[in-house]
């Protein structure tokens, strides 16, 4: 999957958690913690999807070597 894609996917999960935080936490003092962990685990799983992507692609390109 390529990186947009993936990153689509991501943002749509973490914008259906933003919009249950919309409409069951109607006091800003409890939904901006709420706000800064959904942002905090969206940073976290972008990267973790592109380490991952990076190391499988370099464990392809090995596996293809050493089939050669």
């Amino acid at each position: 999957m390529n990186k947009y894609m993936t990153n689509m996917w991501i943002d749509g999960i973490q914008n259906a958690k933003k919009s249950f935080v919309d409409t069951w936490i109607k006091d800003e003092a409890m939904a901006a913690p709420l706000y800064d962990f959904i942002k905090a685990q969206t940073e976290f799983t972008k990267i973790a999807f592109e380490a991952t992507d990076k190391f499988a692609n370099v464990a392809g390109e090995a596996i293809a070597k050493a089939v050669k």
